[in-house]
């Protein structure tokens, strides 16, 4: 019986009228208004080196330790709704539960996009039914709702329930629209790489629901819709049906962006008017990344107007130097000092280090912004933001894949740091909110489908490492093998191996630090300037050879002067990856307050196999104070006295896994 239901929900979905395609989760392969359009998952498969690595650890430990830790019982939610069994413990987790469990699934879907095991397709599929099971018959569907709440023990999870028995849309806290947000893109991403369409019929039969519910949003609908998932979910599904109903109840979501008063949420301003990025720094991004797909179906020109200024607000003046955003625990807008909001922007040049709170959530979501930008606009200086925000954003997981950090600081004092609003010494295992966990499971998987993208007749190269690409340009096929060691080395190199004599542009970024990169095309030299693509437009043939050289080196940055906190300060950086000191690798009687780094201090790199599973370190003189600060004392004369000593940085992304010690992004400067 079991093999007989697996195989029905595998039949085309002729109502749709559509053929499955691996088309990425963000599919603009056919919207007007997107310059650049996406590949479909599975066009590229990392073949070894730094993101390989990261995609096999996924598989490895990050998905089974996450069903260990908070996935088990939140499948157990659904199957207390689709069996309905009487559980006295009721429902379990966070109210945004649902929503974290759909992007672990969406995790493994994107591992089957590469690895085509039958075995994990159909551990899926059974799942997509019992899901389906879960919904109610008009549509709706949140487990905490449905089930209701029954004795609650002391635990994680009892600090996030709010109502017993809730009703349907009580409350935003609630995060109705954020579970369905997330359901829908699960169900197109399975649909497009699976052709199974379990789920998809649910996200329709919810975004229907959805679009009755929310036929016209009134100011007090307008504030229910807190977590504005189901903006990007909609767009996804017109572009997987072509239901124009769907898109038209996204952009209903954003018009009534406003109504509410609230800053925390977005809506205050009408997004048309809004030209800054303000309140929850979560919230934000999946509003910024929702309309920006909006803008790719509809070409309205005062979202891009709006778009194009929040970015600039968010990376120019908010946005901490790893590319984290939501720099505040508790911050007030720009706007209105007594707008207190929280997880926030905060206002301009207001960036903390040791109480920065940067959840993964938002620095990812800062990300996926960014990587829309650029297919609405083709400016590569989006993607430099994503790629940094890629590779530093790691910092939130152990390098085992096993523990987590909700927030991400610049500066932590070990074991004495005071602990705020998620903030923990260590990293955990089990935790009431799983958003971030579940956000790494999903990116783990996904990196690949942000490798490449195409125009008309060019192959965009945007993210580097070892892989294998395979894309449709007009009539031909072409292939390109990448071999890179990056970040840690420079020197990439493509090698054809499509159809014979294919005409088409490679282009390949050049980020704004790589300032003297070089370029060759089988032995001979083209020109390749920073903050650009180098293109090579010739017919191809196999074996012909691309050589990229990006001129990795220590860079020492500093910061804005209007940010107080990090004013005569600096931090180096190696490429895209930030580093940082950790007290375990300062000599003994050397205290990260009392080191000063000199600013013709020379810097070398060098790659150390055996610490933090392979890194690069940064080495070079720096000062320490002879004596230290008395912590009992506020002011003092200053110290003149310095000596020497060698200094070892580490890349941010690894830190704290090897202890609870202190650490800093930024050093005070000796100019």
């Amino acid at each position: 019986m079991k093999k007989i239901l697996f195989s029905i929900s595998f039949i085309s979905f002729l109502a749709l009228n559509v053929n499955a395609q691996e088309r990425a989760y963000i599919n603009t392969s056919k919207s007007p208004y997107a310059k650049i359009k996406s590949l479909d998952m599975g066009s590229v498969k990392w073949t070894g080196e730094f993101w390989k690595e990261r995609f096999d650890l996924c598989q490895a430990n990050v998905i089974p330790a996450q069903w260990n830790y908070f996935m088990e019982f939140t499948q157990h939610n659904f199957e207390i709704v689709a069996n309905k069994l009487d559980d006295p413990d009721g429902f379990k987790g966070a109210n945004w539960q649902d929503g974290d469990y759909y992007k672990w699934l969406e995790a493994q879907v994107g591992t089957y996009a590469i690895t085509k095991d039958t075995a994990l397709v159909k551990k899926i599929e059974a799942v997509a039914q019992l899901i389906a099971r879960s919904q109610a018959p008009d549509g709706y569907i949140t487990m905490n709702t449905q089930i209701g709440f029954g004795k609650r023990g002391a635990g994680p999870y009892e600090q996030f329930v709010a109502y017993e028995n809730s009703q349907r849309f009580a409350d935003r806290s609630l995060h109705e629209t954020y579970n369905m947000g997330h359901l829908m893109t699960l169900g197109c991403t399975y649909y497009r790489v699976t052709g199974s369409t379990t789920l998809l019929n649910v996200a329709i039969k919810a975004a229907d629901f959805l679009d009755v519910y929310f036929a016209v949003i009134t100011p007090e609908l307008s504030r229910i819709d807190f977590n504005p998932t189901q903006i990007i979910g909609l767009t996804e599904l017109y572009r997987t049906t072509g239901n124009k109903k769907y898109l038209d109840l996204a952009q209903r979501f954003v018009d009534a962006r406003g109504q509410g008063g609230e800053v925390q949420n977005q809506n205050k301003t009408p997004l048309r008017d809004e030209r800054k990025a303000e309140g929850h720094a979560v919230l934000a991004n999946y509003l910024y990344c929702g309309t920006a797909d909006i803008y790719a179906e509809t070409g309205e020109k005062a979202l891009l107007v709006s778009l194009e200024a929040i970015w600039e607000d968010m990376y120019m003046r908010k946005s901490s130097i790893t590319g984290g955003l939501g720099n505040q625990h508790f911050g007030i807008t720009s706007s209105n000092p007594m707008d207190m909001t929280h997880e926030s922007f905060g206002y301009p040049y207001k960036l903390d280090n040791a109480m920065a709170y940067n959840e993964t959530c938002a620095n990812f979501g800062g990300a996926y912004f960014s990587y829309r930008m650029f297919l609405l606009t083709g400016d590569p200086k989006y993607l430099d933001k994503m790629e940094n925000t890629f590779y530093n954003n790691l910092s939130s997981m152990s390098l085992d894949g096993k523990s987590y950090f909700y927030t991400n600081p610049m500066r932590w004092y070990g074991k004495d740091h005071m602990l705020l609003s998620h903030d923990f010494h260590s990293r955990w295992t089990r935790i009431g909110c799983v958003c971030c966990p579940t956000s790494l499971a999903r990116f783990l998987t996904e990196t690949n489908d942000y490798g490449y993208a195409l125009d008309g007749n060019s192959l965009y190269v945007i993210l580097y490492g070892s892989n294998e690409v395979t894309a449709k340009i007009g009539k031909s096929t072409v292939k390109f093998t990448q071999k890179s060691n990056y970040p840690w080395q420079g020197d990439i190199a493509m090698i054809y191996d499509g159809d014979k004599n294919a005409e088409f542009s490679l282009k390949m970024r050049v980020p704004s630090w790589a300032k003297g990169a070089t370029v060759k095309v089988n032995g001979q030299e083209q020109t390749a300037q920073a903050s650009t693509f180098t293109e090579i437009n010739r017919k191809w043939n196999k074996g012909d050879k691309v050589e990229l050289s990006l001129p990795l080196k220590p860079t020492v940055m500093e910061v804005n002067p209007r940010v107080e906190e990090a004013r005569n300060q600096v931090a180096v950086t190696y490429g895209p990856l930030v580093y940082c000191v950790e007290a375990i690798d300062l000599p003994v009687g050397v205290k990260i307050e009392d080191i000063i780094l000199p600013i013709n201090s020379k810097l070398t790199a060098e790659y150390k196999n055996g610490l933090l599973g392979g890194v690069v370190t940064i080495s070079g003189e720096a000062l320490q104070r002879t004596n230290s600060f008395d912590k009992k004392v506020l002011y003092a004369p200053v110290n003149t006295q310095l000596k020497p000593f060698k200094l070892q940085l580490i890349p941010y992304y690894s830190w704290a896994n090897r202890g609870e010690y202190e650490m800093s992004v930024f050093l005070p400067v000796e100019w």
